[in-house]
C-alpha cells in the first residue's frame, strides 16, 4: 500500500475501536502501526508512533465525527514538523490526508525543457564575411635575344701552308700509335675460358639430411577428482519453532524482557516492545499450527490472548516466521492477522 492508503487503514481501525466502545489507546495504536507499515513505509514508523501518542491526535479522535475535516491537517502536521525532518514530514502529510479521509493529491508534471535553436545572427563574423578577390598578375613572356653569327676572318696566304703541315703531322702520329697498339695485342696469348673472370664457378649444393620425427613424451594420466556434493542447509524443525514462540510469550507475560530478546530478532524486534506489554496483566499464545516451510524457516499461525488488569480479554490472530537454523529458533517476522474476540 502507498502512504495515503496507510493512513486510511489506520483510520478504519480507530473508527472500529470507537464503535466497539474502546478509546484511541496510544500504545495499542503504536503496535498496530508497526503491523500496517510495509517495507516501503518502515522509515515512517517512528513519526507515525509519535503522532498517535500526541495530544492533537487524541483531540481529533474524540471529536464528532472523529478524524474528519481538512482543518485538522495543519494541527497534526505541526506535531510532526517540530520533531522530524522535511522529507519525513512530506510523506507523512499523505498519511495524515488518508487518516482524515481527504482525497490524495496528485504530483504535478515536471516542466518540459526546450532547447533554443541557434540563430543565423549568432554565426561568427568570419563565416558571414564575403570572400575577397585576389588580382592575377599578367605573365610576360621574354623572347631570347637574336644570335649574331660569328664572322670568320680568312687567314693569310702564308699562314695556310703552315696549318696544312701541322694537320699532316698529327695524322701521321696517330696512325703510328694505332699500329703499335695492334702489334702488342696480337703478341698476347688467348686466355682460357675456364679462367675467364666473367664466368662464375658453380657452388656445391648442400647435403640434404632427413631428420627423424621426434616423438613427444606422454603426459602422465591423473585420476579424475570425485564430484563433491555441496552441503545442504538444515531442514526446518516445526517443534523448535513452536517452542520458541511459546517461550517468547511466557517471558513477555512474566515481564522477563531480557529473556524474551533471545527468541526474536531482525524486523520482528519492533513487534515486541516492552512498553506495549506492560499494560497487560498477562499474555499467552495458543493453537499454533504450521502453514508453510522454506529452507530452514517455518511459518506458524496462532491465537494471542491479552488479559487487561480490569479482567477484560481480547484475542487476536497472528502469523510468525521462525528460522530454525539457530538455537533457540529465532522469530524473524510477525504479522497481525485480525481481532477474533474484542475486549
Amino acid at each position: 500500500m502507498n502512504d495515503h492508503q496507510l493512513g486510511a487503514a489506520l483510520r478504519q481501525q480507530v473508527l472500529s475501536d470507537l464503535q466497539h466502545g474502546r478509546g484511541a489507546e496510544g500504545r495499542r495504536l503504536q503496535a498496530l502501526a508497526g503491523d500496517l507499515c510495509g517495507e516501503e513505509q518502515i522509515k515512517l514508523l517512528p513519526a507515525l508512533r509519535h503522532l498517535v501518542l500526541s495530544a492533537a491526535f487524541t483531540s481529533a479522535a474524540s471529536q464528532s465525527p472523529p478524524l474528519s475535516g481538512s482543518r485538522l491537517l495543519p494541527r497534526l502536521m505541526q506535531e510532526l514538523e517540530e520533531v522530524f525532518n522535511p522529507a519525513i514530514c512530506t510523506r507523512m502529510e499523505r498519511v495524515v490526508e488518508g487518516l482524515l479521509d481527504l482525497p490524495p493529491r496528485e504530483a504535478p508534471d515536471p516542466p518540459t525543457a526546450t532547447m533554443p535553436m541557434p540563430s543565423t545572427e549568432s554565426r561568427s563574423p568570419a563565416a558571414r564575411r564575403p570572400a575577397r578577390s585576389v588580382p592575377v598578375k599578367p605573365v610576360v613572356k621574354t623572347m631570347p635575344a637574336p644570335v649574331t653569327p660569328s664572322v670568320q676572318v680568312p687567314a693569310s696566304r702564308g699562314g695556310g701552308s703552315h696549318a696544312l703541315l701541322g694537320v699532316l703531322a698529327f695524322l701521321t702520329g696517330g696512325l703510328a700509335v694505332a699500329l703499335v697498339g695492334a702489334v702488342m695485342l696480337l703478341q698476347q696469348p688467348p686466355r682460357s675460358n675456364l679462367e675467364s673472370p666473367s664466368t662464375p664457378r658453380p657452388s656445391p649444393a648442400p647435403a640434404v639430411t632427413t631428420a627423424k620425427p621426434v616423438t613427444p613424451p606422454r603426459e602422465p594420466s591423473l585420476p579424475e577428482p570425485e564430484p563433491t556434493t555441496p552441503p545442504q542447509p538444515p531442514a526446518a524443525n516445526t517443534d523448535q519453532a513452536i517452542a520458541s514462540v511459546q517461550g517468547l510469550y511466557a517471558a513477555l507475560s512474566g515481564k522477563a524482557y531480557n529473556q524474551a530478546r533471545q527468541f526474536f530478532g531482525g524486523a520482528a524486534a519492533d513487534q515486541f516492545d516492552p512498553a506495549f506489554f506492560n499494560q497487560f496483566e498477562r499474555v499467552s499464545v495458543s493453537d499454533l499450527r504450521e502453514t508453510g516451510q522454506e529452507g530452514s524457516s517455518v511459518t506458524l499461525e496462532g491465537v494471542v490472548t491479552f488479559a487487561y488488569p480490569d479482567g477484560s480479554v481480547q484475542s487476536e490472530s497472528r502469523r510468525f516466521t521462525v528460522d530454525t537454523a539457530s538455537t533457540p529458533a529465532l522469530i524473524i517476522a510477525s504479522d497481525f492477522g485480525g481481532v477474533i474476540k474484542a475486549r
